[in-house]
């Protein structure tokens, strides 16, 4: 189960790691295999299980090294972290998580007068905020001071990191937040640019996929076999 999750490092612009993105990595059919070789993919619900679990057995890792820790949730598994006792139970264990939720998330720019999100917020759990700029949403989901970070599509970071309005653009989302991730860096020419509008991280620049096994094999991940 382990080897379903890769995980891709966030670094300041100087180097160090600072959080670890994990996500669930899709299985393909075995063309011509026997029927019952072929792996059923898990429930998402079973899924999000299994992923926080395998985060508790690296949390001494996660602590020592002060890294967070984001995973992905849709609208099904932020129901499943509102309503499961031992989902949160977990969590309670795990202070360095950050719930992901995209910016397709229904009704995301209600903030705290959606329900669910309000729900999730009164349990202690931190958000984060993922895909700004993919046009599901606008910034008004930013304005309820919700998620403790941000990270830009990676397709809207790529059409506009070079035009005059990108700093303005940054400074008016640290308005709400001083965590701004970008992630699709095309080159050090660009670490100056994201210096100069404050960026908090950029995602898979120093180093990209690992396997959590390989997280061990040096303090800041760079040295690390590739996933």
């Amino acid at each position: 189960m382990k080897n379903d999750f890769f995980c891709t490092p966030v670094h300041t612009l100087s180097g160090e790691m600072i959080a670890i993105d994990l996500s669930y990595r899709p299985h393909s059919a075995a063309v011509g295999g026997p029927l019952d070789a072929v792996r059923q993919p898990p429930l998402a619900e079973d899924r999000l299980l299994h992923q926080l679990l395998i985060v508790e057995e690296y949390a001494d890792y996660f602590r020592q090294h002060g890294l967070l820790c984001s995973v992905a949730i849709d609208f099904q598994l932020a129901r499943a972290v509102t309503q499961s006792s031992f989902i949160q139970q977990i969590l309670s264990h795990l202070p360095f998580v950050r719930l992901k939720l995209s910016e397709d998330f229904p009704n995301l720019h209600d903030g705290m007068d959606n329900p669910l999100l309000r729900t999730l917020i009164e349990q202690l759990n931190i958000l984060w905020l993922d895909d700004l700029g993919a046009g599901d949403a606008n910034l008004h989901a930013l304005q309820s001071n919700m998620f403790e970070a941000v990270k830009l599509d990676r397709q809207f970071y790529l059409e506009n990191v070079n035009k005059p309005f990108f700093s303005v653009l940054i400074n008016h989302i640290r308005q709400y937040t001083n965590r701004v991730i970008v992630e699709g860096v095309a080159g050090d020419g660009q670490l100056e640019t994201l210096r100069n509008s404050k960026i908090w991280g950029v995602q898979g620049y120093f180093a990209q996929q690992l396997t959590l096994d390989s997280l061990e094999c040096g303090d800041d991940g760079k040295r690390c076999e590739k996933g």
